[in-house]
């Protein structure tokens, strides 16, 4: 797996802030308290992509592969005990732990690989997250025999092990989605995880026990987790000052002003630390909807948003502007920042660019044109949907903001019903520079919701999913970063998003991931007296 030192050494970091001691002795027992930031609606881990989706059944589920909990950048073994390659580098034989039970007593087999690999393959089923990462790479996937698993690509893939080892791609039990269909009750959410799902009480909690018929014998060594559904930041940060929840890992991190603010209430209580959350802020026009069924329009937006004022302003400083990919997480695949910072749209001052998005805007729409922005109320959305707007009246475009709940968001958006997202993060799945371009920019990518369809996009980011040579894989995608900032997309990048986040000191054995999905199952985290 290629990673970049930086990131690796700030993991590192964090891990040494949030682990316990090479002394400390683990301790079983007690319940964890977590939040999560807003009620996951249905709980399908392979139909939806909010992260309060994947944290509220992260515990419950166990996938072929995972990030290794004592080194969340490592990719080792779950239900696979080992696995070989074939020489073409397209064959993957996947050899299965014997012995494990689901959550229901039910024996646990290739069966279930396969059903689960079909379900996220089906072309007529979307899989956001995980059927939009296999599905251009796997050719077949088929049950050898009860306790061994092959899957065939299309062609050698690079992230193919990342794409297995993510958090979305969990294994589900045939017999179950035979039983109900999908996983979007609380009844379906039956695994092989160490913990079992006990309750959702909607705007209230989340609660897992611990399984005691876990397949690796002593864990987990927590008796369950609570995640406390904690509604906007206010909430979230009183509910951290005052000692109800004792990790922030997620989803939004706080800004620096939030960290002083904890600090000051918690005291040497909490270990708090900054990193980047491989988190990309967006704004999605929908290309089929007026006005932005016009690629002009688009580039005005693109052109006329001062990303170092949002930076500033909402986040504190604590973000990379403008940036397709960012330096720091995709490392030599990312376009040179100095680059970046001096093309249109990103470059300062914004006199320029501000003046041709204005002619763009008046060549469509003389007296400017008024526009819904749909916002969902979680973490500062709504402030940073404010600013932009504020920004965009300038060349004018006037936007006024229509909220929804987090879940109802999602399937609005979903649905395509919206014009104007103005904010909203993506989280990338893995570490592998072409998350980014399969989760939103392909015409097939599991976030296109503004529904655009560009030829050389889906061309760049196909050659770049099979191209093998670390240096020809970089030319692709600098060509495809330039293509993304001198276009008019649906999705602009504004800012990848760092942040603060704190661990109380009770918490041992928890280590910070390269993405918010991983290592967040807390298999080995345990509590001190």
């Amino acid at each position: 797996m290629r990673r970049l030192p930086a990131l690796i050494a700030v993991l590192t970091t964090l891990a040494l802030v949030s682990g316990a001691s090479a002394q400390d002795t683990p301790r079983p027992g007690g319940v964890l308290n977590w939040y999560v930031y807003g009620d996951p609606g249905r709980l399908d881990i392979h139909l939806e992509s909010p992260l309060s989706v994947q944290q509220a059944v992260a515990g419950i589920y166990s996938g072929l592969l995972h990030r290794d909990p004592d080194d969340p950048v490592k990719i080792t073994g779950d239900l696979a005990e080992r696995w070989t390659v074939s020489g073409d580098g397209k064959t993957y034989t996947f050899q299965l732990r014997k012995g494990v039970k689901w959550h229901d007593g039910q024996p646990f087999t290739s069966a279930d690989v396969k059903a689960t690999f079909d379900r996220v393959l089906d072309p007529n089923v979307k899989s956001p997250r995980c059927g939009s990462m296999l599905k251009p790479v796997v050719a077949s996937a088929e049950a050898v025999d009860p306790h061994t698993f092959q899957v065939v690509l299309k062609f050698p893939a690079a992230p193919f092990l990342e794409y297995t080892a993510s958090a979305w791609c969990r294994i589900a039990a045939k017999h179950v989605l035979e039983k109900y269909g999908d996983l979007s009750k609380p009844e379906a959410q039956i695994g092989t995880g160490p913990f079992k799902f006990k309750r959702y009480e909607r705007g209230s909690v989340i609660e897992w026990v611990k399984n005691p018929d876990y397949f690796i014998k002593g864990l987990p060594y927590l008796d369950g987790v609570k995640q406390y559904v904690l509604v906007g930041f206010p909430t979230q940060l009183a509910a951290a000052k005052a000692g109800r929840v004792q990790l922030w890992d997620t989803w939004p991190p706080m800004k620096k002003t939030d960290a002083d603010e904890l600090r000051r209430a918690r005291g040497n209580d909490v270990d708090i630390s900054q990193n980047s959350i491989n988190t990309l802020f967006l704004a999605f026009m929908h290309t089929q909807k007026p006005p932005f069924d016009k690629p002009d329009m688009r580039r005005a937006v693109h052109l006329a948003l001062d990303r170092q004022e949002i930076v500033a302003k909402a986040l504190e400083g604590a973000g990379v502007p403008c940036a397709v990919l960012d330096p720091k997480l995709a490392g030599e695949y990312a376009l040179p920042l100095e680059e970046v910072n001096k093309l249109p749209g990103c470059r300062q001052p914004k006199d320029q660019d501000i003046a041709e998005a204005k002619r763009l805007v008046e060549k469509h729409y003389p007296n400017g044109v008024d526009v819904e922005a749909a916002v969902r109320s979680v973490g500062n959305y709504v402030d940073r949907a404010q600013l932009i707007l504020s920004q965009l009246r300038k060349i004018g475009i006037r936007g006024t903001i229509k909220t929804y709940e987090s879940a109802a968001g999602f399937a609005v958006f979903g649905k395509g019903d919206f014009v104007f997202l103005p904010t909203q993060d993506r989280a990338m799945v893995t570490v592998d520079a072409g998350d980014l371009f399969s989760l939103v920019y392909t015409t097939d990518a599991g976030s296109n919701w503004g529904k655009w369809t560009d030829k050389k996009t889906d061309e760049l980011t196909a050659q770049g999913l099979r191209e093998t040579n670390p240096a020809k894989r970089k030319q692709i995608y600098w060509e495809l970063q330039r293509h993304i900032l001198s276009g008019a997309p649906s999705a602009i990048p504004v800012a990848w998003v760092e942040g603060f986040h704190f661990v109380d000191k009770k918490v041992r054995g928890y280590k910070f991931a390269p993405t918010v999905y991983d290592n967040n199952t807390f298999l080995k985290v345990w509590l001190a007296q």
